[in-house]
């Protein structure tokens, strides 16, 4: 294989390894992101105010030590590292919300400068999502008071090979309050089968390549019909349109966003205007 094509193939599987999602993790969230809407009480915390107020949290020093883990020859030594932070007092909304994505983006910058090669990357996102999964219990568990009936299905479109973006992109959700429910596997039946089985208020779906846009609105249109609440309402984002958004001009969502942040604004307003349009037909 030429170099061009090396570099091509590389391109496309990090762009599905590594949504720009877990980049747009450390954006600030604007003031007007905060504001409370009329159909809930959540307060929404930025990576920073969270880093502000928590105690035990790392500098950038131990982080980029934590990072150089991620390529160390023993097999542990990573996830060893997270374990002992965490036993030390570092919360695990931290490690899950600013730590892990901030450890990815680091990983992503190397790899754009050429420094890391495609095994390494695959490696090292391979190790970051073990880790997530592994603390995702007690994520989940310290969250159960924000957690409100508003119900969201996340996944990648069919044939994305790693799920690292959305699952970062989950678990911040969930911090907003929302019950996240992604597929056991990215295919089109266990995708249907996650809007069939539950009335989700929403449906977010991360775009990572060209062919997943082709057949991104046959896989909407599908999902829509299949789906348990008739008017679910259908977010999209992803490293590909963060990327080209005018290449999104025509697909027939409700919501395109870029971050996190912004997609939970936009639920909120979305979820506020259709409460406000129930009772003025009341």
């Amino acid at each position: 294989m030429n170099t061009l094509a090396k570099k091509e193939l590389i391109l496309e599987v990090v762009s599905t390894q590594l949504p720009n999602l877990i980049e747009e993790i450390e954006r600030k969230v604007d003031d007007s992101a905060s504001r409370i809407s009329s159909n809930q009480s959540w307060v929404q915390t930025t990576p920073q105010a969270r880093r502000d107020h928590a105690p035990n949290t790392l500098d950038e020093e131990e982080i980029n030590r934590i990072a150089d883990l991620l390529l160390n020859a023993e097999e542990d030594a990573f996830e060893y590292a997270i374990k002992t932070h965490k036993a030390h007092g570092v919360p695990i909304d931290y490690i899950v919300l600013d730590l892990i994505p901030e450890i990815a983006r680091k990983l992503g910058k190397h790899w754009e400068e050429d420094s890391l090669s495609f095994a390494d990357v695959s490696i090292g996102v391979n190790k970051l999502e073990r880790v997530i999964y592994k603390l995702d219990y007690l994520f989940q568990a310290n969250q159960l008071e924000r957690q409100q009936n508003k119900s969201i299905f996340v996944s990648g479109c069919p044939g994305s090979q790693h799920s690292l973006g959305t699952l970062i992109f989950a678990n911040f959700l969930t911090f907003s309050g929302w019950q996240v429910h992604r597929p056991n596997k990215v295919n089109i039946d266990c995708m249907v089968e996650g809007v069939e089985s539950k009335n989700h208020q929403a449906l977010a779906i991360s775009v990572a390549t060209n062919e997943q846009l082709e057949q991104l609105p046959n896989l909407i249109s599908l999902l829509r019909q299949k789906s348990k609440n008739p008017k679910i309402i259908v977010l999209i984002g992803g490293p590909l349109y963060n990327k080209t958004p005018d290449a999104f001009d025509d697909i027939q969502a409700d919501i395109k966003a870029c971050s996190p942040e912004e997609s939970v604004q936009k639920l909120e307003q979305y979820l506020s205007h259709l409460d406000i349009q129930v009772k003025e037909k009341l």
